[in-house]
């Protein structure tokens, strides 16, 4: 067994199978598979025999966590009679670790059939600006789920306001939920409890942000234009706010979420939206070319229309879509707008061009529990007078948007 000083670099590099010995804590060592995987164990004699007691898979443990771990057993006086009950006294606190906290609590919401878990996932575990890898960079390694307190959380979260404001409430709220799960289960009395060392809502202590007032911001016909022109469809998020526009102001998630399936035979045909109720549209001739160019990108082993760049099995998260937008605000030095506001725009200036607002309230699913007929409506009821909402938007937007 090879004696070595372990640094992350190493650790991240290496790719030689075998045992590898830590010079800092004697009771630390990693093997190496063949295939890559790198994992902890502890390794001590007591009364004349070697025990070794698995820590946990690298990087997911990280060195600093195995090293504390390693020592914790090396100091322990006595041993558990089984081997379940030694890996015990040393996982346990591995597996209260801060990545183990939010692996849990993810899974636990797509259990539920919580539809939102891959953007939570990427909010808390693998997104660009994801909390645990901040929580690794800051502690300087793994930090169990207990250690981590309000000002990590709050560090976090004004990174996050400074990158874009309007989404801060949302992350907010997803991080006061998962401490919340995990205080609950940590009493859980009907048999399923885990004690992530987290004793109280800490997340509770961060101020909520603000709001913004409804219709605060709508684009100008010349900012339309040249949004529109700028907007690239080789860029996912980029379609997704052109498929917005030339749809008539669809909602982000009816895009973003939507599966390719549901772009088909000149309908888009969504079985749930945001207000619970399915919704169909014609396909305008505006956005049936680019659905057509959506369709050709979209990934082949993803159900999406607009699959996560990062994981095709997930959609396109809000935070990226609000990104591109933040982007493309400094791009073209527009006042700040949002990827919503689009809706309200397109609703506004076809209102102002002569359409009936009470077709727009049906072409945007809005209004539908004004009577019991319009609570009840399917597609082909409102399939003429969608079609005609459908040319009033190509109507309108074709000499917007033309190259001058």
């Amino acid at each position: 067994m090879a004696k070595l000083r372990l640094t992350d670099t190493w650790l991240s590099a290496v790719t030689g199978p075998g045992d590898y010995s830590d010079t800092i804590e004697s009771c630390l060592k990693v093997r190496v598979a063949k295939t890559g995987a790198k994992t902890f164990s502890a390794v001590r004699k007591l009364n004349g025999k070697t025990v070794r007691v698995r820590i946990g898979a690298y990087p997911e443990i990280g060195l600093r966590e195995a090293r504390v771990r390693a020592g914790e057993f090396r100091e322990l006086r006595t041993l558990a009679p089984t081997a379940a009950a030694r890996a015990e006294a040393v996982a346990d606190a591995v597996s209260a670790s801060a990545a183990n906290f939010f692996s849990d609590y993810v899974a636990d919401m797509k259990a539920r059939g919580v539809k939102s878990y891959g953007r939570i996932k990427g909010t808390l575990m693998d997104g660009k600006y994801a909390l645990l890898p901040f929580l690794v960079e800051r502690h300087g390694g793994m930090p169990r789920a207990g250690d981590v307190t309000i000002h990590d959380l709050q560090a976090w979260m004004a990174e996050s306001y400074a990158r874009s404001p309007n989404y801060a409430p949302h992350l907010r709220s997803y991080i006061v939920t998962a401490w919340k799960w995990a205080v609950k289960n940590r009493y859980d009395f009907r048999g399923g409890a885990r004690d992530y060392g987290i004793m109280s809502n800490i997340a509770e202590q961060l101020p909520t942000v603000p709001k913004g007032k409804p219709g605060d911001r709508y684009l100008s016909n010349d900012e339309l234009k040249t949004l529109w022109h700028a907007l690239d469809e080789n860029h996912p998020t980029h379609r997704v706010l052109k498929l917005m526009i030339a749809m008539g102001g669809l909602r982000v998630t009816e895009v973003s979420m939507s599966l390719a399936a549901n772009w088909r035979e000149g309908w888009l045909v969504l079985p749930e939206t945001k207000n619970g109720k399915s919704h169909q549209l014609p396909i305008t001739r505006t956005a049936a070319p680019l659905v057509a160019r959506c369709l050709e990108l979209a990934h082949p082993r993803s159900p999406y229309l607009l699959s996560n760049p990062r994981d095709p099995a997930e959609p396109l998260t809000i935070a990226a879509i609000s990104r591109g937008a933040k982007r493309l605000n400094k791009q073209l030095g527009f006042p700040d707008w949002n990827p919503r506001d689009l809706r309200r725009t397109m609703k506004t200036h076809l209102i102002d061009a002569g359409v009936d607002e009470r077709w727009l309230d049906i072409w945007h699913n809005h209004g539908q529990t004004a009577s019991v007929a319009r609570k009840h409506y399917i597609r082909a009821e409102y399939a003429d007078l969608k079609r005609d909402v459908a040319e009033a938007i190509d109507g309108w937007l074709g000499p917007i948007l033309s190259v001058p």
